[in-house]
């Protein structure tokens, strides 16, 4: 029955894709929806664009709010996905002549619709159904399976709205608990929430006995929690608290060395992500960093974590095979929010024969160091903290240093890593998209390529490189991910072949491992 089958909701600016049926819905003025869907019921997938082209100095993440992007997205989407060309069709809905409040011209509609059916054409996807135009907007819901498409129209009252928009109900804001015992740090963290509209403080705790109370009485989105803090650290009250109340929790942390351990205990009992201390010089800088860190960990999927205990009953490979660099098959993964988790977890279930395994985290100077070192306590084969010069080689695990960049490269007839202090890329260093380049110039057709949880889009564009010179890549899917950014952007571009749970993504580099050794 459609009413058991799920529901997916659509905003602007983005396309979403489903297998095996589903609903999607929206909200239609002059934008433009496209519904396609493989007639064999397989697959199917609808966007939401606003105007036909972006306007000089649009921004480059709001690409999908324009047809030409979006369309050509939508289409190359369902097509990487396997399906038959013949098989698709298309519904276009939308279009309504309703005067933005924008001042945008009313032919904006006709426009939208005029792009959608000439992307459509140069596809050679037929249209099988148009509800364009009107002056009414529309709610749309697009049944992928069948194709089916039911719309509901209703009166809008932006069609003669005036320059400024209508008033509408306040978004949600941000709930945050902020727990910790220095009354500095708490009002540079009250200053910094107060100034971002969309989050509001709640509470102050001054330690851990205080937080459970307020816990009690109070709706928080999101936790603030110092990892040091007397009578009780920030880590142990999360060993309490995450087994009776799972809830996202950003930990704060003066970014010493010595913290690294800390943080990855707490990250590995479920904490979200971490946030370096604010002081009074960096609220400028750092303010909107943290606000953007904390509204994404209050976004975030808290999964009950899993205890990752040391390899038992198999020797750590001390063996390093060495292969023709112009065949060796090696392996790319891109991390961020999460990632941490996520890699341990994938890592701990490779066997202990791998082929070399490069790795962006993001993460701060200091920390990659202790992130490696514990990773090679508890896998059956190397892991350590790039150095530059570090050649690929098998049985072992290369991760990138924090604050430093980090590719690969050929020198002396040999694949190596090299890291350099080049300028951030996606405001990122490491980045993911830094390393998959590299890829993409020095080996291309050789790797795996594998993006996991984080926020933002750094490794999207370099995965969808690699995927164009014959690499395979895969991604986490959403419901595993602690932030499904990265690997929802890499999708939305077409980049990746196959999404899978966590649990599953280290069974499926075992099996791209099995075939590059059968193709040998």
């Amino acid at each position: 029955m459609a009413s058991a089958q799920p529901h997916y909701s659509l905003g602007i600016g983005e396309i979403i894709i489903v297998r095996d049926g589903g609903v999607i819905s929206t909200v239609l003025g002059s934008c433009v929806s496209i519904c396609l869907f493989a007639i064999d019921g397989s697959i199917g997938g609808m966007n939401h664009f606003v105007l036909p082209r972006p306007n000089l100095g649009a921004r480059e993440d709001d690409a999908y709010r324009y047809g030409d992007a979006s369309c050509k997205a939508l289409i190359e989407t369902l097509l990487d996905q396997g399906v038959e060309r013949g098989l698709l069709r298309a519904k276009i809905i939308g279009g309504a002549s309703i005067l933005h409040s924008e001042g945008l011209s009313r032919n904006i509609g006709k426009f939208n619709a005029e792009i959608a059916r000439n992307l459509l054409a140069k596809h050679k996807i037929p249209i099988v159904a148009e509800d364009l135009g009107g002056e009414l907007g529309r709610k749309v819901f697009f049944y992928t399976d069948s194709g089916k498409v039911r719309v509901n129209l209703f009166s809008s009252e932006m069609k003669d709205a005036p320059a400024a928009p209508k008033v509408s109900a306040a978004p949600k804001k941000t709930k945050v608990l902020i727990v910790d015992d220095s009354k500095t740090v708490q009002e540079f963290l009250k200053k910094i929430f107060s100034e971002d509209s969309e989050m509001e403080v709640v509470g102050v705790a001054n330690h851990p006995g205080e937080a459970e109370a307020l816990l009690k009485t109070t709706v928080a989105d999101v936790m603030t929690l110092d990892i040091q803090m007397p009578v009780m650290d920030g880590v142990a009250f999360l060993e309490q608290l995450m087994p009776r109340k799972p809830m996202p929790v950003v930990m704060l942390t003066s970014m010493r060395i010595e913290d690294g351990n800390h943080v990855l205990k707490a990250l590995e009992l479920g904490a979200v992500d971490y946030i370096q201390k604010p002081n009074l010089q960096e609220i400028a800088t750092v303010g909107p960093q943290i606000c953007e860190k904390v509204k994404a960990a209050a976004r975030a999927h808290v999964h009950r974590q899993k205890t990752a205990l040391p390899f038992i009953g198999r020797t750590k490979s001390s063996h390093r095979s060495q292969t023709n660099v112009n065949s060796l098959p090696f392996i790319a993964i891109g991390a961020s929010t999460g990632g941490t988790v996520a890699l341990t977890e994938v890592l701990t279930a490779l066997p202990s024969e791998i082929p070399p395994i490069v790795i962006v985290q993001h993460i701060p100077g200091g920390f990659s160091r202790a992130f490696a070192d514990r990773l090679n306590t508890l896998c059956p084969f190397e892991v350590k903290e790039a150095e530059d010069g570090d050649e690929l080689c098998g049985n072992r695990v290369l991760i990138a240093p924090g604050g430093k960049q980090m590719a690969i490269e050929k020198r002396g007839g040999r694949l190596v890593v090299t890291v350099n202090d080049s300028e951030p890329v996606n405001r990122h260093k490491p980045s993911v998209d830094y390393l998959f380049d590299s890829v993409v110039r020095h080996a291309p057709g050789q790797a795996l390529g594998v993006i996991l949880t984080g926020m933002g889009s750094d490794g999207a564009r370099g995965l969808l490189s690699m995927k164009q010179t014959r690499s395979y890549t895969l991604a986490q899917d959403e419901h595993s991910c602690v932030v499904y950014g990265m690997p929802k952007e890499a999708v939305k571009l077409g980049a990746v072949e196959k999404s899978a749970p966590l649990d599953q993504i280290a069974a499926l580099i075992e099996a791209w491992m099995r075939e590059r050794k059968a193709v040998a």
